[in-house]
C-alpha cells in the first residue's frame, strides 16, 4: 500500500494508493445468492438454487443465478434479492440485506455479473472466477471493473454457493446511509452513532463547495469525474474500509479503484468545520482529478502532494496552516534542502509531516510562479502521469534542467521558512 497524507486542522488528509493489481478482491453480493451448503446437508435446510444433475456443468447454472439477482437488485426487489437464501442461514441474511441496502441508497444503476470461463472441479466442488461491473448514480455511469472467485457445490441436487472472497468495500462491509449532492454523493453508517445526518450534510455542503476548484483543474487533466464519492467513516469503519488507514496522522485519503474511478475515505474525527472540510476535500478531489484513478509513482510524492496541497490553497489557508511546521522544521537543522522528500514515514509525528507537506507545497508553488500554471500542471503530467525523469520533464517543460530549477526552488525555500 503507498499511502501519502495532508495536514489539516490537527490531522493529515490522505492519498492512500493501492495498485489495483493488490486491491483486496471484491465480492460483488454474490454472498446473497445462495446459503453454503454441502453434500450432507441437513434435512431441514429449505431447498435453493437451481436443480442440476450429478454430471452437468454447472456454468450454465451459475449464470442464471447471477443474472436473476442482478435483476432483483437493479429493481430494488429486496424480497427477491433474498429469496435464493434459506431463512435458516440467518448471517447470511443479514449481510445479504445490509449490502442490498446499501447499494440501494448509493443509487446503484449499473450491476452485472459474469461467468466467462470454465468453472474449475475441486474435491469440495467447482471454483468459478466472477466479473464484477456496478457503479452508482446516474443511469450513464462508468462502470469500476473488478474479478472475484466464488466456489459452488450442489446439496440435494440444488447448486449453492459454499466458498467467497470478501471485501472492504464501505457498501459491502456496512450498512450506509447516502445524500447526493449535484456533483457528489457523500454516504455513512446508517446507524448515526458517530455519522449524524447532520455530519453528513456538513460534509456534502463542504464536498459540493471543493468541486467548484477540482472540476476546473480536471479540465487539465481528464476533465471532471461525472460524480466524486466520499464516504465518512467512524471508528470502526476508519479501520475496517480498505484495509483501515496504515498512518496515524491520516484524516482521510482517497482510493484509486481503476483509471478513471477513487474514492474519498473520510475520519468523522476531522469534521470539525465547513471551512476545514471544505479545505481537506478539495486536496482530496485534486487527487482523484490529477491522478484519475492511477498509482502514482512512489519517488513522486513531493509533486503528488504538492499540487493537492497548492490546488486546495486558493485563499491561502493551507499554506498559513503548513509554514510554521516547514520553519520549524528548517530551523531545527532538520531539511537536507531537498525540494523532493521521501513521504513521511508512517510513525511520523505531525509536525513533521506537516512540515514535508508544506515543502511539497513550497516547491510547486514557486514553479506555478515562476513558470506559470500551465506549465507546472504539464510538468506533473509528465513526470505523474507518464512517468519520466525529473529532468527530461523539466527541460522539455520549463527549458532549463531540474539541477537550476530545484536549486531556485530550494532557495525560495529557504527564504520563506525564515522570512
Amino acid at each position: 500500500m503507498i499511502e501519502s497524507r495532508l495536514p489539516h486542522r490537527g490531522a493529515l488528509a490522505a492519498l492512500s494508493l493501492t495498485a489495483v493489481t493488490a486491491l483486496t478482491v471484491l465480492v460483488a453480493l454474490l454472498l446473497s445468492l445462495y446459503a453454503p451448503a454441502t453434500a450432507h446437508v441437513a434435512a431441514g435446510l429449505t431447498l435453493t438454487g437451481p436443480a442440476i444433475g450429478p454430471d452437468e456443468n454447472p456454468l450454465d447454472a451459475i449464470r442464471d443465478v447471477l443474472a436473476r439477482q442482478s435483476d432483483a437488485l437493479l429493481r430494488g426487489d429486496r424480497d427477491g434479492y433474498l429469496r435464493a437464501i434459506p431463512v435458516e442461514r440467518q448471517e447470511l441474511r443479514e449481510q445479504a440485506g445490509r449490502r442490498f441496502d446499501s447499494l440501494t441508497a448509493l443509487h446503484v444503476k449499473r450491476w452485472t455479473l459474469t461467468a466467462t470461463s470454465m468453472p474449475e472441479r475441486r474435491a469440495d466442488g467447482w471454483r468459478q472466477p466472477v466479473g464484477v461491473a456496478y457503479c452508482f448514480g446516474a443511469d450513464d455511469c462508468t462502470t469500476v471493473d473488478l474479478r472475484v472467485d466464488t466456489t459452488w457445490s450442489v446439496a440435494r441436487g440444488r447448486l449453492q454457493l459454499i466458498a467467497y472472497e470478501q471485501t472492504t468495500r464501505p457498501w459491502d462491509t456496512t450498512t450506509l446511509t447516502a445524500k447526493a449532492g449535484a456533483r457528489v454523493t457523500v454516504a455513512g453508517p446508517a446507524d448515526g452513532e458517530q455519522v449524524s445526518p447532520a455530519t453528513l450534510d456538513l460534509v456534502l455542503n463542504a464536498a459540493e463547495a471543493a468541486t467548484r476548484t477540482d472540476d476546473r483543474f480536471a479540465t487539465s487533466f481528464d476533465g471532471p469525474p461525472q460524480r466524486y464519492f466520499v464516504y465518512v467513516a467512524g471508528d470502526a469503519q476508519w479501520q475496517r474500509w480498505y484495509d483501515g488507514s496504515t498512518r496515524s496522522y491520516s484524516a482521510a485519503y482517497a482510493m484509486p479503484l481503476q483509471p478513471g474511478a477513487t474514492d474519498v475515505v473520510l475520519n468523522v474525527r476531522d469534521v470539525r468545520s465547513d471551512a476545514g472540510v471544505t479545505m481537506l476535500l478539495t486536496h482530496e478531489f485534486a487527487h482523484v482529478v490529477t491522478l484519475g484513478g492511477t498509482v502514482p509513482p512512489a519517488q513522486a510524492f513531493w509533486l503528488t502532494e504538492g499540487i493537492a496541497e497548492y490546488i486546495a490553497d486558493g485563499d491561502g489557508s493551507a499554506m498559513r496552516q503548513d509554514l510554521p511546521a516547514v520553519r520549524g522544521y528548517v530551523a531545527a537543522g532538520r531539511w537536507d534542502g531537498s525540494v523532493t522528500p521521501a513521504r513521511p514515514g508512517k510513525d511520523a509525528s505531525l509536525d513533521d509531516a506537516t512540515a514535508l507537506y508544506g515543502i511539497a507545497l513550497l516547491t510547486v508553488r514557486y514553479l506555478a510562479q515562476r513558470y506559470g500554471e500551465p506549465k507546472l500542471l504539464a510538468y506533473f503530467t509528465e513526470v505523474v502521469r507518464r512517468r519520466q525523469p525529473l529532468d527530461a520533464a523539466s527541460r522539455s517543460v520549463f527549458g532549463a534542467d531540474w539541477q537550476s530549477v530545484s536549486k531556485d526552488a530550494a532557495a525560495s525555500i529557504r527564504a520563506a521558512a525564515t522570512a
